[in-house]
């Protein structure tokens, strides 16, 4: 395999390199691949390029995307065309240009995905898609339905203005809606994937409480855009996109962090993002830390030394861009001294980790390719020299960006770390009954409502247990207060030992308790009351020789509140007290 990287000036010496050894000699290989990236988009300038390819080269597939900045020579480009040659000696190309439908992305992934598995020998496939016009989330999810065991890359296409229409093209065939892939068939062919992330979380843990599609709505059941708004400072304007995309959200998923980056607010003030978001996902605003980028970089180029590739390929988000500014060439620039390295800034990283194909934000993917055994060291610096650099200068003074951002977030991090530390112990106090050590009636409603919810949503059985002390009030005139707060803490205690796991035992006030008993009949409440009490008299109290409690057990009907459920529970705990105490007795059924 041979691979060549080449900046585009003009047609007329775009015609002379095609025309040159370089490329003539390569001619003769099986099969010869053209990546083309390119932050110009008019079909009028990458038409020319594209054709002339084609006509020295005719048998070359020629692929290519949109661009949010150009990565050749281990060197951000900006506004220009960047060709990538693949020269195989035994690899065989197969295209597929489709062209999606919204509504319609699960479908075409699945059917994609069947039609590279029935070529056979596959060891790879490139993905480029445009994530701005289709749900790139569902095409994966289509695609992941067929069982594969090959890696799979690619990136979005990006273009500068969010509101304009990223391009992927196969040939002279351009997609605006849809997905080009290209599958490498070969015995011979090996390919290295790997990806990093480098962000980590900024604010304090908040949950999606709406969501659609792509569409966040609500956030802690505020306005998304609001919190954006509080938290950062970031105006609803035109420049939304380039003031947000430093700061996406972080999702935990299958064990893994994921980025999701904003792309606009509807005027609704629910914002944008690129991939599918989940009710109820619980997520931090994000921020990137320099060092944990560049020391990753490094990590991988020395995986990739390992490997011996004969291309790299970077699909790098433009966060990175915005996190990195002048030192962002010290993520990519070593790459290139390990082979030719090509690649583009992305609306959005694709690659197969754990079986599944994952739309990633703010990541960058790294992609070895190599035919044939490890043959190549890596390639000579200019000077001679073979060591890779550190992708960090020793000048002291040249990466204060990088230095002064992780000092920062170093601080905001333990900062937050110690707030939510704070909150979470603040949070489990205010749910917890200062004397017994139980839950509060605070607590209880939350937990009722939510086990409530879940009975109606599966149709499951709930009941509850009102328990009151017999005569409490003969104690505390006959013992005194501290007698009284005694017996209710070794009632808490008892109550706690004598229940499952999966119950709740809390104060509902005074000498009254509640314990809240999910998935548990009417009949198997009142078996667990009466087993309660039986102990409760079997118990000696401090100062006290015999301690009773009478219970009431109600269990969940169709149509019950939280209310209603507890009515009737303290109705029943009336008739038992009416019916002479020391028993139970359940709701009345109708």
């Amino acid at each position: 395999m041979k691979s060549l990287t080449y900046l585009v000036k003009d047609i007329p010496t775009l015609q002379a390199y095609l025309e040159s050894p370089a490329v003539r000699d390569a001619e003769t290989s099986q099969s010869v691949f053209v990546q083309v990236f390119s932050s110009l988009s008019e079909k009028e300038i990458l038409l020319p390029i594209i054709r002339e390819i084609r006509r020295h080269i005719p048998k070359a597939v020629v692929v290519g995307s949109t661009t949010v900045g150009e990565i050749i020579h281990g060197q951000l480009q900006v506004g220009t065309v960047v060709l990538s040659f693949s020269f195989f000696e035994k690899t065989v190309l197969h295209t597929f240009p489709v062209a999606v439908l919204p509504g319609k992305e699960f479908e075409a992934g699945e059917n994609l995905m069947r039609e590279i598995n029935g070529i056979g020998q596959v060891a790879g496939v490139l993905i480029l898609a445009t994530p701005q016009s289709i749900s790139i989330s569902k095409l994966f999810g289509g695609m992941s339905e067929e069982n594969t065991d090959f890696p799979v890359f690619g990136g979005g296409a990006g273009v500068y203005d969010p509101k304009l229409a990223s391009v992927i093209f196969l040939n002279e065939e351009f997609l605006s809606q849809g997905t080009v892939a290209v599958a490498f068939s070969s015995s011979d062919l090996h390919i290295y994937t790997q990806t990093f992330l480098g962000w980590r979380p900024l604010s304090k843990e908040m949950t999606i409480t709406g969501a659609e599609g792509g569409l966040l709505k609500t956030i802690d059941g505020e306005r998304a855009f609001d919190v954006y708004s509080r938290y950062l400072n970031i105006p609803n304007d035109k420049e939304f996109f380039a003031n947000a995309l430093e700061f996406p959200i972080l999702i935990e998923k299958d064990g893994q962090t994921l980025a999701r980056v904003p792309l606009y607010v509807n005027d609704d003030g629910c914002i944008a993002f690129l991939a599918d978001l989940e009710t109820g996902q619980k997520f931090h605003i994000g921020y990137g830390e320099p060092d944990l980028i560049l020391g990753r970089s490094e990590s991988v180029q020395k995986e990739l030394i390992d490997f011996g590739p004969d291309s790299i390929f970077l699909y790098a988000c433009i966060c990175r861009r915005f996190l990195l500014q002048d030192e962002e060439n010290l993520e990519i620039q070593t790459f290139d001294r390990i082979a030719p390295a090509v690649g583009f800034y992305t609306y959005g990283e694709f690659v197969r980790q754990n079986g599944r194909i994952l739309l990633l934000n703010s990541t960058i993917v790294v992609v070895g390719f190599r035919e044939g055994e490890h043959k190549q060291a890596p390639r000579p610096a200019s000077d001679g020299t073979e060591a890779l650099p550190s992708p960090v200068s020793s000048d002291p003074f040249s990466t204060t960006h990088s230095r002064i951002i992780t000092r920062l977030l170093h601080f905001i991090g333990v900062v937050a770390s110690e707030l939510e530390e704070a909150n979470r112990e603040l949070k489990r106090v205010s749910g917890i009954d200062k004397l017994t050590q139980i839950n509060n009636r605070l607590k209880l409603d939350e937990i009722l409502q939510s086990e409530l919810s879940r009975s109606i949503r599966y149709g499951t059985d709930l009941s509850v247990l009102m328990l009151d002390i017999d005569h409490f009030k003969k104690v505390n005139d006959t013992f005194g207060h501290l007698t009284g707060d005694m017996v209710l803490t070794k009632l808490a205690e008892l109550l706690k030992n004598s229940v499952r796991e999966s119950d709740t035992v809390g104060r509902w006030g005074g000498e009254e308790f509640l314990i809240i008993l999910p998935q548990t009949s009417l009949s198997s409440a009142r078996s667990a009351a009466e087993k309660i009490l039986t102990s409760v008299e079997n118990v000696a109290f401090p100062n006290v020789k015999h301690i009773t409690c009478s219970a009431g057990v109600a269990t969940f009907r169709e149509g019950d509140t939280p209310e209603k459920l507890l009515s009737r529970a303290d109705t029943a705990l009336y008739h038992a007290k009416k019916a002479g105490r020391n028993r139970v007795r359940c709701e009345e059924r109708k």
